[in-house]
């Protein structure tokens, strides 16, 4: 039938699509075969269709990005690089709809799906790279809750992205400021060297942005963010903390000076941290008060 209908088939597509996501699932191999069969002929009609209906597929691409099988999670990673492979098709308006289910395919337990989440995830970064206009807003609150994942790969992966969003977001991330510090401070005494590396870039990054920042913003978010900070297990972190604490200190010091009675408890704790440098780093805050 689909051979036969071609074009005419998509207007049946989510049906055929929850029917191939079930029989993917199956056990029987003849039946996995017969259902390979149909997903390649599909995607050879849909890759030739000029009027595919994305914003009815979405939904259930959301509906089965969460599963956890290997075979429907290989079917749907393929779908969506196909999709974005169309030239008609701008998958990347879609992208906080699926985002947060590529990121999870980054830990699983087969090699050739991590492989596979870990391309589309690069070709949507080059895609986000290329693009005229990005709405990042979406996909922070995804990063955010990624960087903090217990796996290796999904934080490295998020702390990346994160990066990324700061060199190309700019000012346009101004509302999001205190949920991309509270990531990067998780990140930036990570168990892992790689991770450790790329936060303390980041850090500077979003640290020179708001340095910079021109637009007003509340800094009180931060500055919660902040205090907590000084209480950290991890020196690292402490020393990141003071660092943003001296600069926005710097950068505004009027306002800065309506929350020095919240944020001189912490520091005078902080003077009898283990760390000399943190010390330092905490007199010369003080300093500035």
């Amino acid at each position: 039938i689909a051979k036969v209908g071609k074009q005419d088939i998509l207007t049946y597509f989510n049906q055929i699509f929850d029917g191939l996501c079930k029989l993917y699932s199956d056990i029987d191999m003849d039946v996995k075969n017969g259902s390979c069969l149909l997903d390649r002929l599909i995607k050879e009609i849909v890759s030739e269709s000029e009027n595919f209906d994305v914003l009815s597929f979405v939904p259930l691409l959301q509906k089965y990005i969460r599963r956890t099988n290997p075979y429907l999670r290989k079917l749907l990673v393929d779908w969506i690089m196909v999709l974005d492979s169309v030239p008609d098709i701008e998958m990347i308006d879609w992208l906080p709809d699926f985002l947060d289910g590529l990121f999870n395919m980054l830990s699983d337990g087969n090699r050739e799906i991590r492989h596979a989440a870990d391309v589309a995830l690069g070709g949507f970064l080059r895609d986000i790279r290329e693009a005229a206009m990005v709405d990042f807003g979406p996909m922070v609150s995804i990063l955010v809750r990624q960087s903090g994942s217990k796996d290796r790969a999904n934080r490295l992966a998020a702390i990346t992205w994160i990066q990324e969003f700061i060199t190309l977001g700019g000012e346009r991330l101004i509302l999001f400021y205190s949920d991309l510090l509270s990531a990067v401070m998780k990140c930036i005494s990570d168990s892992e060297i790689d991770i450790q590396e790329v936060a303390g870039k980041t850090n500077q990054n979003l640290l020179e942005l708001v340095r910079i920042t021109t637009k007003e913003f509340d800094i009180a978010p931060l500055l919660r963010s902040l205090t907590a900070e000084l209480s950290s297990n991890h020196i690292p972190t402490r020393i990141a903390a003071l660092h943003w604490l001296n600069m926005l200190l710097e950068k505004a010091p009027g306002e800065m000076g309506r929350y020095i009675e919240q944020l001189l408890p912490a520091l005078l704790r902080t003077l009898s941290d283990e760390s000399d440098d943190v010390v330092m780093l905490n007199l010369q805050v003080l300093a500035r008060i």
